[in-house]
């Protein structure tokens, strides 16, 4: 009685259930095009009929792979509300992160000595013109685990501006927490450099806490040597 129920009911809810039953049996490959796009709409557009727009889209567009590598704002002029927009952009996220091929583990950034490794290896890894220069700070960007999942250099600016920056960078990799690496070529800071780095780390740390993002710290380096700023009782 309750699976005549389902695959009787008419509207989106029934239609939704008949289609996910379908590909149940019968597997993704199943669907047309449209249909794939329909699924995906689900997500989208929660309590509408998502069919007419799929093709729609498919036929504005010409093929479903036009359609998910189409930017926001040509879906939003297509007629995709801000919700479904994002949900169609996350294949075209996903294939390109598979396309990248590469399986190795991120090195893993345990404490500030494996932070301060792994910046002095890389620095010294390049050619002298792409080293960067003085004044510059390299944001570790860590995932859950502690994983290096991006490493990035924010030019030196205004407080404001650098936490913007550092900040966009974090939100952009998804990282959920970051080690700074202030390197000014000498060593010892003056207390004017040490001043200056923490007062854009402070921002950091305080605007970071409200997106759950932790700053571990921010190294102070030079061709000398390096502390930092909470070793130093600044943060």
């Amino acid at each position: 009685m309750a699976s005549r129920a389902v695959s009787g009911r008419t509207g989106p809810g029934g239609h939704r259930a008949r289609m996910r039953a379908r590909i149940r049996a019968a597997g993704g490959a199943s669907l047309a095009d449209y249909e794939i796009l329909e699924v995906l709409l689900f997500a989208g557009i929660p309590r509408r009929d998502t069919k007419p727009l799929a093709k729609d889209l498919i036929a504005r567009f010409g093929s479903l792979s036009a359609v998910l590598s189409a930017g926001h704002d040509a879906l939003r002029a297509a007629g995709v509300g801000p919700r479904a927009c994002a949900v169609l952009g996350l294949p075209a996220m996903v294939a390109g992160r598979l396309c990248r091929g590469d399986a190795r583990p991120q090195p893993y950034i345990h404490d500030l000595q494996a932070a301060w490794s792994h910046y002095a290896t890389t620095r010294a890894a390049l050619p002298a013109r792409g080293r960067p220069a003085a004044g510059r700070v390299t944001l570790l960007l860590l995932n859950a685990t502690n994983r290096l999942v991006g490493e990035e250099r924010v030019p030196d600016g205004p407080p404001a501006d650098m936490c913007r920056d550092i900040l966009q960078r974090v939100l952009r990799l998804h990282a959920v927490s970051i080690v700074v690496v202030w390197d000014d070529g000498t060593f010892p800071p003056t207390p004017r450099q040490m001043e200056g780095a923490a007062t854009v780390m402070r921002q950091v740390e305080a605007h970071g806490r409200l997106l759950s993002t932790v700053m571990h710290d921010c190294i102070i380096a030079g061709e000398e040597g390096w502390t930092s700023l909470r070793r130093e009782k600044m943060l």
